[in-house]
This record gives C-alpha cells, sequence and structure tokens, in this order.
C-alpha cells in the first residue's frame, strides 16, 4: 500500500469535526500498539492505526505524539532516500508539526522537545537550498516550538562551552536541539556553526552543504574531516559524541565539551547554569529531565573538574559521574 491512503485517513482525523465522528473513549494501549508497529516497519499500517482512532479519540495526547512522531520518521528516511518518493519530507514535517500542536494541548516534556525536533529539521531542510550564512540570517526559532526549559539551559552551557569561531557538533537529537535554542533561539553566537552529524552521514545534500562550509571534501570520513579542521578552527563535541572521538589526543575537555584545534578560549564566555535542571528535579523528573542529566553526568566523566563546580549541587549523579 502507498503512504497516501494512510495520509489521507490521518489528514481526515485531523479535519472532521468530531461530532459528526462521534467521540471514543481513551485507549491507553493505542500509542504502545503503533510504536510496536513503527519498529517492525509498518509505519503505513501505524498511520493508519493512530489516524482512525484520533478520529474518535481526539483528546489522546499519546496518540497524537505517536502520530507526529510517525510522520517525523517518514521525513527522516525521504531524506535518506536522496529526497525521493512522494509526500516529500517537508511535507511530512508539516503533517508532524499539525499532530505535534495537538499533543501539547496536553502538555508533556517529550511533546515540547519532539516539537522542537521537528522546527530544527525544518531548518536542516533550508540549510540544504541556501548556504550557512544566509540560511544563519533567516532562520530563527519560533518561541512556540521552544524546547522544555531544561533543553534550552542546556544548550546554552554547550554554547558557552565551545570557543568563538568554533564548530560545535552534535550526534543526539537531545542535544542538537539544545544547541539549536541557543543559537536560533536565542540569537547568539553568530560566529558558531552547528553540525549534526547524523545528518552529516545520513543525507547527501546537507554533507555537501556543510562540507562547503567547512572546506571538508564531501567524501572525507566525518572524524577524520573535523580533526582536519581543527587546524584552523576550534572543532567541539557535545558530550554524547564520544564516537566521534579519534584515538589521538587531539580532544581535549573544556568546560562541557572536547575540543580540538583553534587557539580560542571559552573562559571568556557566559556562565554555565543548572538552576532550570535542579528545579524541574525538585518537582518532578520527566523522561526529557533525565537525557539532560545524562548528559552532564557524560561531561562530568569527560572532565572531572565539573564534579566539585557546576555539577556538585547534583550530589548522587555527580559522584556517580565523577566515579566517588
Amino acid at each position: 500500500m502507498s503512504p497516501r491512503p494512510a495520509l489521507g485517513i490521518a489528514l481526515f482525523a485531523l479535519l472532521v469535526p468530531l461530532p459528526l465522528l462521534g467521540q471514543a473513549a481513551i485507549d491507553p494501549t493505542m500509542a504502545p500498539r503503533a510504536a510496536q508497529l513503527v519498529r517492525a516497519g509498518q509505519q503505513v499500517q501505524a498511520t493508519e492505526l493512530l489516524g482512525r482512532y484520533l478520529a474518535t479519540a481526539p483528546d489522546d495526547g499519546s496518540a497524537w505524539l505517536g502520530l507526529g512522531q510517525v510522520y517525523q520518521l517518514g521525513s527522516r528516511q525521504w531524506h535518506r532516500r536522496g529526497h525521493r518518493g512522494e509526500p516529500d519530507g517537508e511535507l511530512l514535517l508539516d503533517f508532524a508539526a499539525t499532530a505535534l500542536d495537538q499533543s501539547l494541548r496536553y502538555p508533556s516534556d517529550s511533546a515540547a522537545l519532539l516539537r522542537a525536533t521537528v522546527e530544527m529539521e525544518r531548518g536542516l531542510g533550508l540549510i540544504e537550498s541556501s548556504d550557512w550564512a544566509d540560511f544563519r540570517s533567516r532562520f530563527s526559532f519560533p518561541p512556540e516550538a521552544l524546547p522544555p526549559i531544561v533543553v534550552v539551559e542546556l544548550g546554552r552551557n554547550l554554547v558557552n562551552s565551545c570557543p568563538l569561531g568554533g564548530v560545535l557538533v552534535s550526534t543526539t537529537d537531545l542535544e542538537a536541539v539544545a544547541v539549536w535554542s541557543a543559537l536560533f533561539g536565542d540569537r547568539t553566537r553568530p560566529d558558531l556553526v552547528s553540525l549534526l552529524a547524523v545528518r552529516y552521514d545520513d543525507d547527501g545534500l546537507y554533507r555537501q552543504q556543510m562540507a562547503q562550509v567547512l572546506g571538508m571534501a564531501t567524501g572525507t570520513p566525518l572524524t577524520r574531516g573535523l580533526l582536519s579542521v581543527a587546524g584552523t578552527r576550534p572543532v567541539c563535541l557535545t558530550p554524547e559524541a564520544g564516537a566521534l572521538l579519534s584515538a589521538s589526543s587531539d580532544w581535549q575537555p573544556t568546560r562541557l565539551l572536547r575540543i580540538a584545534g583553534g587557539s580560542g578560549t571559552a573562559d571568556s564566555l557566559g556562565e554555565l547554569r543548572i538552576t532550570a535542571l535542579l528545579g524541574a528535579l525538585l518537582t518532578r523528573a520527566t523522561p526529557v529531565t533525565d537525557e539532560v542529566v545524562d548528559v552532564y553526568r557524560e561531561a562530568g566523566r569527560a572532565n572531572p573538574s565539573l564534579c566539585g563546580s557546576l555539577l556538585g549541587p547534583l550530589g548522587p549523579v555527580a559522584r556517580e559521574a565523577c566515579g566517588h
């Protein structure tokens, strides 16, 4: 079956007036069932399942979140396929945003994070059709699509850990969205270039554009290319980017990051804070908060000097990260 019938069903769920369809009780098993179908590679079936269900149970925030995830995954796969197939990646992101906006009526940190990720991926699509400088001057993170405050705070800390003129490389969605929320939400640090390692590996157009920005040969393996870039400017790896570390001693821990090359320093940059994270941990831990804690934990493992300073208030987390 082509994707179009499933897309039609989902759009039907979004658009048909609820009194016409009637309203069913929320089924807590629906989102997990759809996720299982996605893991089995049956995205069309997952979309159909959620679309039909949401047409009569529109108050299920988890199902809307699941539908948004399916559409986002479809957009990523479109890019991996060389930008071939219908519907295109941009339209799938539109569908994802529509579903996630519905999920935000029943707020959760996970829905807010995924909504921010979709907005970031819109920006990544723009990079493919323009150079970095033009994109940087035009793109702004919409305030309504910003991630949870603990992620925003993490982004500011990551950005404030990278020296002037640096290339800030992320390997996870969480770290990438955090960085983007600082660069394009706060509109800070126009000197930095953000590079998403997974997108670089998966998407030929993005790889071509970013290789040109950084002066790398397009076919160069990413780690080797980054070390060559480090001959002229700082290259900063986020805490969970360990897979990009080479066996050499080029990478040195600095604040939250590991940095190679350049003569810049992060010492004169903005202050590092975990005020929002501590507030979240005192109220109610969430899956997103736990992910953010994991990032700080990785940073502490690489840079023990954080343990008695920035991470000290985290108590057991700091002790675990620092091995005491």
